[in-house]
């Protein structure tokens, strides 16, 4: 689903929000200034600094253990978290230096120290299966390996050490052992990493004139922590941003006011692999074709189809920086207030790193399978750690090279609104905006696309102005600019009945999604001729070992593995609202109304150099395009669709009691589930894009969230309950607060891996989905029928749609008890203390839907379980 926020916006104009509409940073119009809620008068007439200390903390102590997946008991990690802030507003004033009560300041300080939980769960060989002993392995059906050698089983189900891989054998002491009983998630990882920030920011407003004013704004950021590996590697990670701004506003005239603005930001963030500039490992190995570069030293990558990865983050070194100008002045005159502005941005990233240089290989059981007289893997034989001991991976893949880019981009923007008092019950805001992305360029041009012929029957590799065989001359990007991206927008607000507590609220609007273009530079320049890359898919001329996986050269001429339509556009969501509020006695509030969102030119990814599933081991040779390999193509061609209708009911605060409660019943229907936050998702059969469309990733057909405060009614005067003395003074000041969130689970797809699909020759799997049996998808336990699916059958692609699979539905009730002590009449403080998922009830958040793997249909993951933190505020 494309875009889509909440459809319940209060106040005039729906939608579009208020006066000035939207700015350059996505707004329609400039954000209002404000006055400075600090500075009040006292004493004898001077302005008052306030301020607030807090301090916050969570403990492991105070928290539930976490659930344990297998049902074995889980050690509970030992944590603390705290945060605490210093906040200070005022006139500026510093003795014997300066001192103006014109001149207003906001500082706050917020820190954060602590250990966070982290916990895992997978499956890994046992050991016998670590001796190369398979006799007692069982995914869905008992093991049976094939020896590549002589095509025959072998005996007793189990390889002779002698055949044993030396880089394999060395390989395993870098994969645990279980932890835990059984064949499946037979290991559990529980662990807490550390974690630190810093954040200053100051901001300083003065009135220059009576007709300017100015402001200044500071931030400073500062950032560590560590990130756990399920192998219980840990990476570090580091940053430091700063952020500055100002602006300027002048009142033209007593209706015509202008607002500049200036902003700029730069971040700088590093992450450091466990085993950078450790010990060569690779190298020791054997292992060829790696970076030997020592911040990419370590192990390769291992992917299995049974057992959990072998994987560590690559080194990453980001400085990004933007800057940008606005001007946006605002007319008001009689029922009409019109805002006209228009912006400018520069964006640089700035980035070191080799996104594959360790390599990564796949291990999928297809070399001790059997094979038919085609040469195809036999259903039911073969498996992935077996190949690995044999060292046989199906594919490899390793990128490394051209480590330093810098990608330069702009984006302007112009805008036009208007808010238009009809009637003292009548509003409209209109509004109409361009905006204009560059694709990014790097600076030294290093980066590297595909030219596509018609019908994708050849492909050749294009760099910056260079003329392509079948499209033409390619500008800096790459990526042929898209500069017909206008946004109108419309939105009312109407009370239909003069004297009655009713609202009638409509809107439409269009947006664009210009950060779209950030995710292709780094891939882009990640490829020939400016990286060295390999990626290649084992064949019976060619079998791929540990030893040379990386180092075997394709036989194709062309490398490259990804590529970008030139002529990809911005996509864009349509957004349509309607909604109904009535006033009723007693404080309450009801509200329907009806959301609706459709996503146009959304992002797709598909495979259109790819054989089908569980071709010969010679597939390479027919691919359609045969001096390719397998490439990701990226193109603006896929669609969405959403609906949503919601009901909501508050109760304002009267009497100590406040509520507010949403339901919503929604269905959202796409292609691609590329934007909201769903991952993208390459499609199954490049040909037959159709097939793609199913329920979002993201869907979640009911959603309740209910939100409530109910403060104490106890006091010395006013309150419901009138009490005096003592009694009166411990009853009063509490408040009761908290929510529940009731949801569907998102959608899950049944899926095949290993020698059941095809690595497409870019040594990514995942995207082959299984065959629907047609039995009941919900019969007897578990979370659905595992009956429901099967391997489909070689030579063509499984038939299961998208997201058929409702996922686990999901529970959370939070709860916060308060008391506020009044100190004097200039300060107060406040305690509370919070507890999330205070019921401790179990979420799952992730189910195996790999049909041919250990895991399938159980519960992969689970959302924490009840935890506390306490609050404490001053106020002064």
């Amino acid at each position: 689903m494309m875009g889509g926020g909440p459809m319940m916006g209060g106040g005039r104009g729906g939608t579009m929000g208020g006066r000035g509409g939207q700015g350059p940073g996505g707004q329609m119009g400039p954000p209002g200034m404000g006055r400075p809620s600090f500075g009040n008068r006292a004493g004898r007439g001077r302005a008052t600094v306030r301020g607030a200390l807090s301090f916050s903390l969570s403990n492991s102590a105070m928290d539930a253990r976490p659930y344990s997946l297998t049902g074995q008991t889980v050690e509970k990690p030992n944590y603390a978290q705290s945060r605490f802030s210093v906040m200070l507003g005022g006139p500026l004033i510093i003795p014997k230096v300066f001192n103006s009560e014109r001149t207003f300041f906001f500082f706050n300080y917020s820190g954060s120290r602590g250990r966070n939980p982290y916990q895992a769960v997978a499956t890994l060989p046992t050991a016998l299966e670590r001796a190369g002993d398979f006799s007692q392995s069982v995914t869905r059906l008992p093991v049976q390996i094939y020896d590549p050698l002589s095509g025959l089983p072998f005996a007793g189900n189990a390889i002779p050490a002698s055949r044993m891989n030396p880089a394999a054998v060395g390989l395993l002491p870098y994969i645990p052992h279980p932890n835990q009983p059984g064949g499946v998630q037979n290991y559990q990882y529980v662990t807490s990493v550390g974690s630190g920030s810093d954040n200053i920011a100051l901001r300083v407003m003065r009135p220059l004139t009576a007709k300017d004013r100015v402001d200044v704004g500071v931030n400073v950021q500062t950032r560590d922590a560590s990130a756990a590996q399920l192998y219980g590697f840990r990476d570090s990670t580091d940053g430091l941003g700063a952020n500055v701004n100002a602006g300027w506003t002048r009142n033209l005239t007593r209706s015509v006011i202008s607002r500049f603005s200036w902003t700029f930001s730069r971040n700088r963030s590093e992450t450091l692999p466990f085993f950078a500039y450790g010990e060569d490992i690779a190298g020791a190995l054997g292992i060829a074709g790696v970076s030997r570069d020592p911040i990419n030293f370590g192990p390769p990558n291992l992917n299995f189809t049974n057992f959990g990865a072998l994987s560590d983050a690559s080194p990453i070194l980001r400085r990004d920086q933007t800057s940008g100008i606005s001007e946006a002045v605002t007319f008001m005159r009689n029922k009409h207030t019109v805002a006209v502005g228009a912006g400018w941005r520069r964006m640089q990233l700035n980035t070191r790193t080799d996104q594959n240089a360790r390599g990564t290989f796949t291990f999928s059981g297809l070399a001790t399978s059997a094979l038919d007289e085609q040469g195809r893997p036999v259903a039911g034989t073969g498996y992935d750690f077996a190949d690995f001991l044999l060292g046989l991976p199906q594919s490899s893949s390793v990128r490394f090279g051209s480590s330093s880019t810098y990608f330069r981009a702009s984006a302007w923007n112009a805008y036009v609104t208007e808010d238009w008092r009809v009637r003292p019950n009548l509003t409209f805001n209109l509004g109409l905006r361009y905006e204009y992305f560059t694709p990014f360029r790097e600076k030294y041009n290093h980066i590297a696309n595909l030219d596509i012929a018609p019908g994708f029957t050849g492909v050749a590799v294009v760099t910056p102005g260079q003329a392509g065989t079948w499209t033409g001359t390619y500008g800096a990007g790459l990526i042929d600019p898209d500069k017909n991206n206008f946004s109108p927008r419309v939105a009312m607000a109407w009370r239909p009945f003069s004297g009655r507590q009713m609202q009638i609220r409509a809107g439409y609007g269009i947006f664009y999604n210009g950060s779209i273009y950030n995710q292709f530079p780094q891939r882009l320049a990640a490829q020939p001729p400016f990286a060295n890359t390999a990626t290649v898919n084992t064949s019976l001329a060619l079998p791929l070992t540990l030893q040379n996986g990386f180092a075997t050269v394709p036989s194709q001429t062309i490398t490259n593995t990804f590529a970008v339509d030139r002529g990809y556009r911005v996509g864009y969501a349509q957004t349509w609202n309607f909604a109904i509020q009535q006033s009723l006695p007693h404080a309450l509030v009801v509200e329907v109304g009806y959301l609706g969102t459709k996503g146009t030119r959304l992002d797709i990814q598909r495979l259109p150099n790819r054989a089908l599933p569980g071709s010969p081991l010679t597939a390479e040779q027919r691919r359609q395009i045969g001096n390719a390999v397998g490439f990701t193509f990226d193109s603006s061609q896929g669609n969405s669709i959403y609906h949503a209708a919601q009901a909501r009911f508050t109760r304002r605060f009267s009497k100590g009691i406040s509520a507010n409660a949403l339901y919503t019943f929604s269905k959202s229907i796409d292609n691609a589930s590329s934007l909201g936050g769903g991952a993208a998702v390459v499609a199954q059969d490049d040909k037959d894009l159709r097939a793609e469309r199913g329920i979002s990733s993201l869907n979640q057909r009911h959603t309740l969230n209910l939100f409530y405060v109910l403060a104490s009614p106890v006091g010395e005067t006013g309150g419901l309950i009138q009490s005096h003395g003592w009694a009166g003074r411990l009853l009063k000041d509490w408040s009761f607060s908290g929510g529940i969130t009731a949801s569907s689970g998102t959608p899950l797809t049944a899926r095949v891996l290993g020698n059941a699909s095809d690595t497409a020759g870019t040594g990514a799997v995942g995207s082959g989905r299984a065959d629907s049996t047609g039995a009941a998808l919900y019969s007897g336990t578990g979370f659905f029928n595992l009956g429901a699916f099967t391997i489909p059958p070689s030579g063509r692609f499984g038939n299961a749609g998208r997201n058929t699979i409702d996922g686990p539905t999901r529970l959370s009730a939070n709860l916060s008890i308060s008391r506020s002590f009044r100190i004097d009449d200039r300060r107060r403080m406040e305690l509370r203390v919070e507890s999330r998922n205070f019921t401790n009830h179990v979420s799952y958040t992730g189910v195996g839907t790999v049909v041919n793997a250990s895991d399938y249909g159980l519960a992969t993951g689970a959302a924490a379980m009840r935890s506390l933190t306490a609050n404490l505020r001053v106020r002064f």
